[in-house]
């Protein structure tokens, strides 16, 4: 057991978690009230580790200061000011927290004026009845003065968690309560074990648990683990960071920024093209017509290369349905090589052939991996479409062809923007690249397996698709790390 604390560098490193833990909150998105008065109420509730690290380290041992010409142990009153912070004015600040939280703002904005007033008035009546200066021996000199002092924060504890507790419950069917109820964990967690662990144990006389609050240190740390990790998933308290690999030992091209540059730069200047080969042709010039009709074939192409550079390069923005992936399936054969001479088959189990994803940009993928299939086959050969799920949390969606293959120098280079295979016009090497975008939007990846000889010749892209976390209503961008080095 816990009974004479931890050494004052443990409290040091403590207080530092602290503060970079509610730091994080708040920068993750500083005008959002709620990260505002959480990192408030997070620096205030380290003042309890701050004010130990300072009195037990002894930086001002044998130090004196005068005060209205009161004299005191400057170690003493330090810890004094600070213990009367930390019980008088953290819980109230919860309170805000719990108040903006709840949007009690927006619903009840007269309300909401009036309690965040009115939780500050024991405040004032605490340091004229208990004056701050002497709040560190409460505990020992006055018990029932610290039992007062612990019933307000215990009961300011319940106040700002139930409301907060009844808000996650009316907003559990909505998109954004799984981000709601990882801020109440981050938020409620460490506050309620500072609250038992020093309050109530007081209470209690536990004489041999009194130390036991600094435990907190490793329940924050997990807590900070908690937040960095899904900071690179979901996002959380209104932040998200992707992750991003990249061949750093030579150039790669990748679309970016200046791609909106360049396809404003084109588009004006290829409507000058469009417009002189317009009044050419009105000039009715014969020897002029097939030059004019490259001409016009040029612009085409630049226009369709230049939406699709947009449409590829933007972000990935999901929105989550649940899609029959045989209707996909016969959907995307139908709309995109009807005339196909080919064989098409199409497997999907006896199991529901359901899939949660983002329909319109799943149909995307699969009609430019359908595409390509066709087009390394030629005129014939077998396309096969299939869907399994090996567990309840995964779908792969496989898009199998009897081609010529992807030779093995060329694997890796395959998903790289604007790289092709193809010396033709119609290729711009953007479809793949895409397709991996969108698939790690959805937390997934992309698994290739291809041969160019054998009786195992031809290509499958096998999509690997989560759904369990899928269904839980996240909208995301690129997700999840990139798995198709294993490829």
């Amino acid at each position: 057991m816990l009974i004479h604390g931890f050494p004052v560098e443990i409290l040091l490193f403590f207080t530092l978690l602290i503060w970079a833990l509610y730091s994080l909150i708040y920068i993750s998105s500083p005008k959002n009230k709620v990260n505002l008065w959480a990192g408030i109420c997070g620096f205030l509730l380290s003042i309890g580790v701050l004010k130990e690290y300072i009195y037990y380290s002894g930086f001002f041992t044998d130090m004196h200061v005068s005060l209205f010409g009161v004299g005191y142990p400057l170690n003493e009153l330090l810890n004094s000011i600070l213990t009367a912070v930390l019980y008088y004015i953290a819980m109230p600040c919860v309170m805000i927290f719990s108040f903006y939280f709840c949007h009690l703002e927006k619903n009840h904005p007269r309300l909401f004026r009036v309690a965040a007033v009115a939780v500050f008035i024991p405040v004032i009546l605490f340091c004229i009845v208990y004056p701050w200066s002497q709040t560190r021996g409460i505990p020992k000199a006055n018990p029932s003065a610290f039992v007062v002092v612990s019933l307000y924060n215990l009961l300011y504890g319940v106040l700002a968690t139930v409301p907060i507790l009844i808000t996650l419950i009316k907003e559990r069917n909505t998109p954004f309560f799984r981000q709601r109820r990882l801020v109440s964990v981050i938020a409620l967690l460490p506050l309620w074990y500072w609250l038992i662990t020093l309050f109530f144990f007081h209470l209690m006389r536990w004489e041999s648990l009194y130390k036991l609050w600094q435990w907190n240190a490793v329940i924050l740390l997990c807590l900070f683990i908690y937040y960095v990790r899904h900071l690179f998933r979901e996002g959380i308290w209104g932040m998200r960071l992707n992750r991003e690999y990249f061949d750093w030992s030579g150039e790669r091209p990748v679309p970016d920024d200046n791609v909106r540059y360049f396809s404003h730069m084109l588009k004006n200047e290829l409507a000058k093209i469009s417009e002189c080969s317009r009044i050419i042709r009105e000039q009715d010039i014969p020897e002029g017509s097939p030059e004019l009709d490259i001409m016009d074939r040029s612009v085409r192409h630049i226009e369709d290369f230049i939406k699709k550079s947009r449409k590829y390069s933007s972000d990935i923005v999901l929105t989550y349905t649940e899609a029959d992936v045989e209707e996909l399936f016969r959907k995307t054969v139908k709309e995109n090589i009807p005339r196909w001479n080919g064989e098409v088959k199409i497997q999907t189990g006896q199991q529901p052939c359901r899939l949660y994803c983002d329909r319109t940009h799943m149909e995307e993928v699969l009609e430019n991996l359908v595409l390509n299939a066709v087009d390394a086959m030629g005129d014939s050969g077998t396309l096969t479409l299939s869907y399994d799920m090996p567990s309840r949390t995964i779908a792969l969606v496989t898009v199998g062809d009897t081609g010529c293959g992807i030779a093995g120098d060329k694997m890796e280079q395959i998903f790289r923007p604007y790289y092709t295979g193809y010396s033709d016009s119609r290729h711009m090497g953007l479809g793949l690249s895409y397709c991996q975008n969108v698939i790690k939007a959805h937390n997934g990846y992309i698994r290739v397996k291809s041969s160019t000889e054998g009786p195992e010749r031809g290509t499958r892209f096998i999509l690997c698709i989560p759904q369990e976390k899928n269904r839980r209503g996240k909208r995301g961008r690129h997700g999840k790390k990139d798995k198709s080095a294993d490829r």
